[in-house]
């Protein structure tokens, strides 16, 4: 086998780690901001956004687009992450570390939702910068 070959290959085994801790971090801050938001806590939500979140919206105004959002929902009942997606850049931002979390969740009034929340990467932390709900 070539040594541009093995080198490539030793190199892709170093870096599954660190991709595995980065992802692991990526996802406990979006599930920190979903338990706040699923909590009603729409003011830390938003302290813990990304600013790219956080320049359009007061903790008011996204407290009402949510709650609106999720309004025939009820409670979460249970949420299991689907898919997750590396991306680089972002439709309207900043190039940056870009993971895209799917998660189909029960409500309680509500069986079969999917939510897709997007943190990024700045200044050394994860922070959410989008949420959507289908």
């Amino acid at each position: 086998m070539p040594k541009i070959v093995i080198c490539f290959i030793t190199a892709l085994l170093m870096l599954a780690p660190y991709a595995q801790a980065n992802t692991d971090a990526a996802e406990a801050a979006a599930l920190a901001w979903l338990d706040a938001i699923d909590s009603g806590e729409y003011e830390l939500a938003w302290e813990e956004s990304s600013p790219l979140l956080k320049s359009p919206l007061s903790p008011s105004m996204l407290e009402r687009i949510i709650s609106a959002a999720r309004r025939d929902f009820g409670s979460v009942e249970s949420r299991s992450r689907t898919r997750v997606i590396t991306q680089t850049s972002m439709p309207g931002a900043p190039k940056n570390d870009y993971k895209k979390f799917i998660y189909q969740t029960r409500f309680a009034n509500k069986s079969d939702i999917t939510e897709t929340i997007t943190p990024h990467f700045e200044g050394g932390v994860w922070k959410v910068s989008g949420y959507y709900v289908n």
